[in-house]
């Protein structure tokens, strides 16, 4: 029994072989070979030639596709079905010939009767083997269709591999209906009720056809959704033949509007779907009708998400709201306890650490707060976190200067080289420190414009504190004349520093003779003053060396240079310039 059957199962691969073979020793017209006819010359004979080898093309057809549906999943069934697809195409253009021929028949005065009883009876004949293979394949989509829902993993994926290619198929038969409805009503033959069952099919499928992209698209949104998807084999097979189905199931369904759109048949909701099913914009989208239904169904969609999900929305954003408010509050009492912590202790901290200190704590109140809050509302925390830490990592590289300037306050606050208030030259500016980043310090010069300086350069230079010392010398110079009293006019600048009540006497002030200039004798004086009255005592001291010496007769000479010029004679004379 095994041999016999062993014997008779390749039957069908072995009768389309030497079909295949032997097709070409047959008379032309017993296996679809054309017949020589110029289009140009529309007589009777070449009419009934034309018929009479349809007809037995027809009837080579059906054997050739009985032969290949006794074993469909053969190589040699397959090699079968892809010459029958030329075939049925060679067949159906001479069936368009033949009735393109009947049509111009009597205007170059042929008698097409017979001609035309003939091509009615082929596309009747036609019609029906068109009707039952359409039914017949509709029939195995649906079932692949099904399949590829409900069943297992790998059945799943075996029914949307044939489903690619039945689909097609299936489009292809849909076509060959139209086109022989179009051809029978061209015969002024009665097509009304063809044309009715047609349209009902075409929207029954289309309507199917939308139903099965929408879960498609769900099932797409849903593995792409799960954690780790991107990662995973199984998951990505899966998609990938799932995309392919939906890309077959949306040219298919194109295929339904454009018959739609040839009988009058509103297709805006369906060219939207597709849209919407596949992600890719089309040049439907510039239809107004698609555009206005795909905005209305944006619409509905938010109102039902939001008729569904609204009240637990209204109470996320609540606890978002408290919570955020909560920690805010917070924020600001831990704020002001690190800075009342910070003043009561014995530390010697400066303002702008203990301004840091202070801010530094808020945020990070503030920090745990938003993450707290984030949680509540049903982001995933952990996610997040890495997702900052990578984000966190690439930012740091961008901004390398940034986090130069941020080590460099942070040293600055270590360290503490000045304060707020502090008179400072530091970075090329001097002036006043009037507040102070962990990237930035601002500094106010004299004349009350403001500086914002790189804490980079600040660090990476000298900086001189100018106030960080509660005294500060005076440096000063004056010069008398040559042919003046020295011993007086050291009495004068010292009777002056000793009576000024700005001038400090410890340390005590220093009056010298410095240097014998060109065109003065010099002293130096030196006194001490309180920083914050630095610049009293040097302009109230100036003016009053002034006033003294004139009072005294001491001059403050001019720069001079004496010019000696020689004459011809030989005398010479002096003359003193300024």
């Amino acid at each position: 029994m095994q041999t016999a059957s062993h014997i008779r199962r390749p039957w069908p691969t072995v009768t389309f072989a030497l079909i295949l073979a032997f097709s070409p020793l047959f008379p032309p017209g017993v296996f679809g070979q054309e017949s020589e006819m110029q289009t140009d010359e529309a007589t009777g004979q070449q009419i009934d030639q034309l018929a009479t080898d349809l007809r037995s093309r027809e009837a080579e057809l059906e054997e050739l596709r009985r032969v290949s549906a006794q074993d469909p999943e053969s190589n040699a069934a397959k090699m079968l079905e892809r010459e029958l697809s030329r075939r049925r195409s060679r067949y159906r253009r001479d069936v368009s010939k033949l009735v393109q021929l009947v049509l111009e028949g009597p205007n170059a005065g042929v008698d097409v009767s017979g001609g035309r009883l003939a091509a009615t009876e082929i596309l009747r004949n036609d019609a029906r083997t068109l009707r039952a293979n359409l039914e017949k394949i509709s029939a195995q989509v649906l079932d692949l269709i099904d399949l590829a829902e409900r069943g297992s993993a790998e059945e799943s994926e075996k029914a949307r591999s044939k489903l690619a290619s039945e689909l097609p198929r299936a489009d292809r038969l849909t076509n060959y209906v139209e086109a022989n409805i179009s051809q029978r009503k061209q015969l002024d033959l009665d097509v009304e009720a063809d044309t009715r069952q047609f349209m009902t099919g075409i929207q029954l499928r289309a309507d199917f056809t939308a139903s099965v992209l929408q879960s498609a698209k769900e099932s797409i949104d849903d593995i792409a959704g799960r954690p780790g998807a991107d990662k995973d084999p199984q998951a990505q097979r899966e998609l990938a033949a799932l995309r392919k189905a939906r890309d077959v199931l949306a040219k298919s369904q194109r295929l339904n509007v454009r018959l739609m759109d040839n009988y009058g048949i509103e297709t805006a909701e369906l060219r939207g779907g597709i849209i919407i099913a596949t992600g890719k914009l089309s040049q439907d989208i510039l239809n107004k009708d698609v555009a206005s239904g795909l905005f209305n169904e944006w619409i509905d969609d938010t109102g039902d998400w939001l008729a569904s999900n609204g009240l637990s929305l209204v109470f996320q954003t609540l606890t978002l709201v408290l919570v955020l408010l909560a920690f805010w509050i917070l924020s600001r009492i831990g704020g002001g306890a690190v800075r009342r912590g910070v003043e009561r202790s014995k530390l010697d901290v400066s303002s702008l650490a203990r301004d840091f200190l202070v801010r530094m704590t808020g945020r990070l109140i503030m920090l745990f707060g938003v993450i707290i809050a984030v949680a509540q509302i049903g982001i995933e925390v952990g996610a997040l976190l890495a997702g900052v830490g990578i984000a966190g990592l690439v930012i740091g590289f961008a901004l390398q200067d940034t986090l130069s300037n941020f080590a460099s306050g942070l040293m600055i606050l270590i360290y503490r080289p000045f304060d707020v208030g502090d008179w400072i030259e530091a970075g090329g500016v001097t002036g006043r420190v009037k507040e102070m980043s962990l990237v930035s310090t601002q500094v106010l010069t004299g004349d009350n414009q403001l500086h914002i300086v790189p804490n980079r350069q600040v660090w990476g230079g000298v900086i001189r504190n100018i106030t960080h010392q509660d005294k500060r010398r005076v440096d000063m110079t004056f010069g008398i004349g040559y042919a003046d009293d020295i011993p007086k006019a050291e009495k004068v600048l010292t009777e002056i520093l000793t009576t000024h009540d700005k001038v400090l006497q410890d340390p005590e002030p220093v009056v010298r003779l410095h240097e014998l200039g060109d065109s003065s004798v010099n002293f130096v004086v030196r006194p001490w003053a309180k920083t914050g009255e630095y610049w009293d005592v040097y302009w109230d001291v100036t003016r009053q060396v002034k006033r003294h010496f004139d009072k005294e007769g001491i001059s403050i000479p001019f720069p001079q240079r004496d010019v000696h010029i020689y004459h011809e004679d030989g005398s010479a004379e002096m003359e003193g310039t300024r």
